[in-house]
C-alpha cells in the first residue's frame, strides 16, 4: 500500500476535485493536501495506526512543509488524523462499535444519496456515470486494484453529487475517512472474486434509470462489503 500512496500523492487525477463537491475557485496547497490526504485514508492507502509523516508528503508532492502540516492539523480537528503530545500524526484506530456505528449510518445515507441522484439526472450525468462503470468493469477484469479502487470512489463521488443533498455528501465522505483505512484489509484479500457485486447492479439501474433499484443496490453492496469484511476477521482470528 505505501507505493500506491505515494503514487496517489503524485498524481491523484481529479478525486480531490471530486470530495470537495462543489469547490470554487483556486485551492491553496492546504486545502490540496488535505483533500489528497481524504482520498488517500478513504482509498485505504494508509492503515490504522500508520504514522503520517510530513516530510514524506512534502516531498511526494514537491512542495514545503508548512501546508502539509496546516492540512494535517485541519485533519486531526476532524478526527480523521489523531494526534499524540509529541505532536506525531497517525492514523487512529477504530473500535468495533465506532466501526459498526458508521457503517449503519452509510446504510441510512447512501441509498438515499442514489435514490435522489437517479431522480435528478439528466442524459449526460446518466452517460458519465455509466461510463464509469464500463472503466470501472474493465480494470477489475485486469485485477487491476489500485486504478479499480480510485475508479469506484469516483463513480460514487459523482452519482452522490447529482443527488443536490450537500450536507449528507460530507457526512458520506467523513465516514468513508474514518472507515477507509480499517476496509483496506479487504483490499489485500482475495475478495477480488466478488468485486463485481458492488458495481454490477448499481449498472442495470443506472441503465434502466431506476431510482428505487439503485438504492437497493448500494445497500446490497454496503451489506455484502460488510460480509466480507466479518468473514476476514473470523479467517484472522479476531
Amino acid at each position: 500500500m505505501i507505493d500506491y500512496y505515494k503514487s496517489f500523492l503524485k498524481n491523484p487525477g481529479n478525486l480531490p476535485e471530486l470530495i470537495s463537491y462543489s469547490p470554487s475557485g483556486r485551492p491553496s496547497l492546504t486545502r490540496r493536501v488535505e483533500d489528497r490526504l481524504k482520498c488517500a485514508l478513504i482509498l485505504g492507502y494508509l492503515k490504522p495506526g500508520d504514522k503520517v509523516v510530513t516530510k514524506n508528503i512534502a516531498d511526494a508532492m514537491k512542495m514545503s512543509v508548512t501546508p502539509v502540516r496546516e492540512s494535517l492539523i485541519r485533519l486531526s480537528a476532524s478526527s480523521a488524523l489523531a494526534l499524540t503530545p509529541s505532536h506525531a500524526f497517525f492514523v487512529p484506530v477504530i473500535t468495533s462499535e465506532q466501526f459498526n456505528e458508521y457503517m449503519r449510518m452509510r446504510r441510512l445515507i447512501e441509498p438515499e444519496l442514489a435514490e435522489k441522484a437517479v431522480l435528478n439526472m439528466d442524459d449526460k450525468g446518466f452517460e458519465e456515470c455509466l461510463s464509469m462503470c464500463q472503466k470501472l468493469r474493465s480494470a477489475y477484469d485486469r485485477r487491476d486494484v489500485y486504478l479499480a479502487h480510485q475508479l469506484n470512489l469516483t463513480l460514487r463521488l459523482k452519482l452522490y453529487i447529482h443527488a443536490g443533498l450537500p450536507e449528507f455528501f460530507k457526512i458520506v465522505t467523513q465516514l468513508w475517512i474514518n472507515l477507509g483505512p480499517t476496509l483496506s484489509y479487504t483490499f489485500e484479500s482475495d475478495s477480488e472474486e466478488k468485486w463485481p457485486i458492488f458495481f454490477s447492479s448499481l449498472e442495470l439501474a443506472l441503465s434502466n434509470r431506476d431510482a428505487g433499484a439503485a438504492a437497493d443496490a448500494i445497500r446490497e453492496s454496503l451489506d455484502k462489503g460488510l460480509q466480507i469484511y466479518l468473514s476476514l476477521l473470523t479467517e484472522q482470528g479476531e
